[in-house]
């Protein structure tokens, strides 16, 4: 009997916390403290980001392509059956 009594306590305190704290969530005090502090977030970013620098670009013509591939298979030992499957006359 007295298990059952502090389940239904233990159940019964759960859904008043989750009733509370869904309350203060939704109040409009809290909805516009939010809203207050999204606004000042933001423009405090805009002013932080136009006080960037702006970098220069110099990464053009890093990249080197090469045809590694060509060069594999002209190295490469053609195996028999593969001379079977060519088109090519080889």
């Amino acid at each position: 009997m007295i298990k059952k009594i502090l389940n239904t306590s233990f159940l019964l305190s759960f859904f008043i916390f989750i009733f509370i704290i869904g309350k203060y969530y939704i109040s409009e005090k809290n909805i516009i403290l939010i809203n207050k502090q999204r606004s000042t977030t933001a423009f405090n970013k805009s002013i932080d980001i136009e006080k960037l620098p702006l970098l220069v670009n110099d990464t053009k013509n890093i990249i080197e392509y090469k045809d590694d591939l060509e060069e594999f298979n002209k190295k490469r030992k053609k195996r028999f059956w593969e001379k079977l499957i060519s088109n090519t006359n080889e």
